[in-house]
Order: structure tokens, then sequence, then C-alpha cells
């Protein structure tokens, strides 16, 4: 089974920023070949060679590395054959980055270390070859969209590093339970209306539905974070049309966003109407208190990543239901919250801090259009799907499992087949709209509010200020939302986010206006 892996590597900054240091002086003697005069759009007419980084970490000892898994040698012998490329795969933990060695394709996750590297001429330039060899990259292209190419701060015509594309998308979908449905003669929700009725009727037909149980059936599941555990009601309220100003002032979180208050006096009166958990304040996600209700059949509809219930093998959610429930017991993945356009939308929030690693070429590197070419390669679905098969990680002797090379597609997973629920779950998520715009808004941390003037410790308040601020504004009496939410706004504001707006104003020019998005 593959799972989702988050690469970290071992380095520290200070060694990468000695390695960038040697590499910086070393560019001006490095000759980068910037000709596509050898390559006929399938393949080199000599021999490139190119080296590519590859997660070394593994928790056992094996006769396999990098180069010798199974994985490894199929990618080497038919990039050989197919592109005449010789690629050599080198470990991750085995780099002497003091001495200026690095891999032509290097992988780390931090965008302000990349950028550092970037000013330090310590990093490719790649947007000319991704113009000129257009036709050449398309499947690399393809894959990674406009989204994931990323341009650069000073200039955004210029291309630093590359983001890999997850292989379950990050918008989440809605999963209702499809026999509850059926036992009702209901039809699958499409619309917040539709989904409101469902969820009525779950909890006007609670005996039926759980008889002796009854009492436990929670008709739509949300826990003490509903800002996330119900992203895709939420991101129906926002209005896509907003003018940059305000969207950048309110980017570090939704909630102040206009049309977000709408949202959170609808699950008000949910709440209140007991389509809500009773005590979801008190439920942590990704806890015990989160997933059991939802293993025993007790849930209606919840809101999750596509492969939520999939993932995890024997571990998965979908199975302790279907000991719980029967065999009958079954989720279909639905998109339920339609904006005022009748759109399906999912903002990104966590862009430059995102925690996969990009991929980016040093300037050290003398063959920049064979590693694009490789990386072309395999980000050929046909390609993927082949390799993704070599070895499905279940291996106790070759550790080096298809998703450490798979670099440009993240979170490989055969537990996700053709013609599965899981599959129709990711294609579900899959037709949901990305609105991007926020990609211009830097993402702050507590710790910037260290270099603030404020009367209070604010680093220690805001963290956890906004699920506390829509948490205690869902669950106040119907009859007293409006003055309930208008405190909590108030405690929400005096915990951070009156400082955060008044940074982003102040540096609205600087951001947009000129194009500078180097966090504050």
């Amino acid at each position: 089974m593959f799972k989702s892996r988050e690469h970290r590597f071992p380095f520290s900054y200070i060694r990468l920023t000695a390695f960038m240091l040697v590499i910086s002086i070393a560019v001006s003697i490095c000759s980068c070949d910037s000709s596509k005069g050898t390559f006929d759009g399938k393949r080199f007419d000599t021999t490139r060679h190119i080296t590519v980084m590859v997660d070394s970490n593994v928790d056992f000892q094996s006769r396999y590395d990098v180069n010798t898994s199974e994985s490894a040698k199929y990618i080497h012998d038919t990039v050989l054959t197919q592109l005449n490329i010789d690629v050599t795969f080198v470990e991750s933990q085995k780099l002497n980055f003091e001495n200026g060695v690095a891999p032509d394709i290097t992988l780390y996750e931090n965008y302000n270390v990349i950028t550092t590297y970037y000013r330090m001429k310590g990093v490719i330039n790649i947007a000319p070859y991704l113009k000129d060899n257009a036709e050449d990259l398309k499947d690399l292209t393809g894959l990674l969209g406009a989204d994931l190419i990323s341009p650069g701060i000073e200039d955004p015509q210029e291309v630093w590093y590359l983001t890999p594309r997850e292989f379950v998308p990050n918008a989440r979908v809605t999963f209702i339970r499809k026999d509850w449905l059926d036992k009702l003669g209901l039809k699958e929700p499409h619309t917040r209306e539709e989904f409101y009725k469902c969820i009525v009727a779950f909890r006007d037909n609670a005996d039926k539905l759980l008889g002796s149980s009854s009492d436990q059936l929670i008709p739509f599941f949300i826990d003490s974070e509903p800002n996330v555990s119900a992203k895709p009601f939420f991101d129906s309220f926002l209005d896509t049309n907003i003018d940059d100003m305000s969207l950048y002032n309110h980017g570090y979180c939704r909630v102040a966003q206009a049309g977000y208050k709408d949202g959170i006096k609808v699950l008000n009166d949910w709440y209140n109407k007991g389509l809500l958990p009773k005590d979801f304040q008190n439920i942590r996600p990704d806890t015990k208190e989160s997933y059991e209700p939802i293993e025993k059949g007790f849930v209606g509809a919840f809101c999750a990543k596509a492969d939520y219930l999939y993932a995890n093998g024997d571990n998965a959610h979908i199975k302790a239901i279907r000991e719980n429930c029967g065999e009958d017991a079954q989720y279909i993945a639905v998109n339920t919250f339609e904006d005022a356009n009748g759109k399906y939308n999912y903002w990104n929030e966590d862009y430059l801090y995102e925690s996969l690693n990009k991929i980016f070429i040093p300037a050290t590197c003398k063959d920049p259009l064979a590693c694009l070419i490789y990386l072309n390669w395999i980000s050929n679905s046909d390609n993927i799907n082949k390799i993704s098969t070599i070895n499905n990680g279940d291996s106790k002797e070759d550790p080096f499992t298809s998703d450490r090379y798979l670099i440009t597609f993240h979170g490989i997973n055969a537990d996700i087949a053709e013609g599965t629920d899981a599959e129709t779950a990711i294609n579900t998520a899959s037709e949901v709209n990305y609105i991007d715009k926020i990609n211009k808004c830097v993402r702050y941390w507590p710790t910037a509010f260290e270099y603030t003037h404020t009367e209070e410790n604010i680093s220690e308040l805001y963290p956890g200020s906004v699920e506390r601020f829509v948490s205690n504004s869902i669950a106040c009496p119907a009859a007293e939302f409006e003055s309930s939410y208008k405190e909590q706004f108030e405690i929400y504001k005096k915990c951070g986010a009156n400082t955060l707006f008044r940074i982003r104003y102040e540096e609205w020019d600087k951001v947009i206006v000129k194009g500078n998005l180097e966090p504050w």
C-alpha cells in the first residue's frame, strides 16, 4: 500500500547556506546547456547524465539502496533507453553540502530557504526552458498546472521551483451515508438546500436508521475546528469577486471575509435544530472522539479529504464502519455546497508554506533541459501508473518504494483502485474550483507578534483564536446570535487579528503593487 509521505531531510540551514555559498562561486564557471539542438522531441542524440535526489531515510537495514531498488532500476533502464538520459539517484542522507555537492534535481520543503538560495544565484530560473521547450514538457506542465509552477518574488516571469501535484486533491468533499439515503428514498444532494433536507430527514428518522441507538445519531458531523471540518460549507459563502485589497488584508484567515458570518449563522441555526454534535466544541480533530462516531455508524454526513475513509489499508475507517454496521453500510462522496454562482469552490490558504518538498535545479547543474525532460517523463500518467505498481510498499526488503521517485506526484495510494468508492471520491474532489487568489497572501505565524508593540502577549493568544471565535458563535442560542457574534468577533480581533490586518494594510503597496511577496 502506498501511503502519503512527507519527505523531510536531515539538512541544517547552516549547512545548506554554506553549500549555496559554494554554488554561488561555482556558477560563474558552470556552462549550462540551454540549447534544444540535441533533443528531437523524443530522445537525446548523445547520452545525458543527471543526478536526482531521493529520500534515503529508512527504518531498517536493507541490501537495496536508492540506485538498486526495483523502482530505481526500472526508471534508470527505461529512461536511458527511451530518452538517452543516464540518471543516478543520490541519497539525501549522504550529500556533502559543505563541499558544494548537490544533485541536478534537488528537493527541499522550506520556501524561505529556496528564496535565499535564489538570491545567492544558487538556483536556476527554469522559466526560459519551460517556454522554449513547451511542446516537450506537456506532461510536466499538464500535471502541475499554473498553480504549482511557482513564480519568483522579484520577477513573476521567473520560475524558481516546482511543487508536486497531490494524488488526493486538497479540496474536501461531503461524505453522506448512501444506504441511509436509499432507506429513506432520498436522492444524492448537490446543493446546500438539498443537503439540509437530507440531514433533517436523518434526524427525524433516527429510530428507523439506528434503532435502539437512535439517540447517538449525528446528522452532520463537525469538530472543535469548524473552519476546517466544515471548510467546503464556509467556502461556499465567500465572494470570488472580492477585490485584491480586501483579499490581501484578510488573507491570514477567511473568517474576516465578507460572507463568512452568513455561514456561521446557518450553522448556528443547524446546531440549535439538533443537526450538529451537541458537544462538537469538545471534539478535537484527528482523535478517537472525532472518528469513532463515524466508525460506529452514527454519522449521516461529514466533510473530509477524498481518501479519508479509504486510506491505511486494514485500518481504514470504511472497514471499521462495515464491521460495525454490516457490508451494506456505504458513504458516497458528493459536492453539496455551491456558491452564489452555483459552483463548488476551494479557497487555497497555505501556499508559501505548504509542507511538500519543492523541486529546484541548483546552479551547478550543467544540463537543465535534460532534468526537465526527465521530470516530464516521470509526470506522464502511463509512467506514473507503471512505476507505482513496481513496489507497493508492503515489502520489508526493499524500502525504496515508488513514491520516493515520483517526485512530481505526491501521495500514491494503492488503496485507490479504479471503479471503487475511493476513486469516485477523488474524482468528486477534482471537480472543485480552486480559488488561488490567496497565493498573493503571505502566511503569518504567531512568532510574528514578537515584533509588534502590544500590551498583551498576542503570540500566546492568537493560536486557536479562529476556532474559539467560530465555535462559540455557532454554539450560542439562536436568539442571541447577533450579540454573541459581535462579542466573539471583538475578542478574536483583540487576540491578534487587528494587528495582522494593520500589518497587511500597510504592506499593500509592497506586496501587491510592487509584487514583492517576501514574507514579513
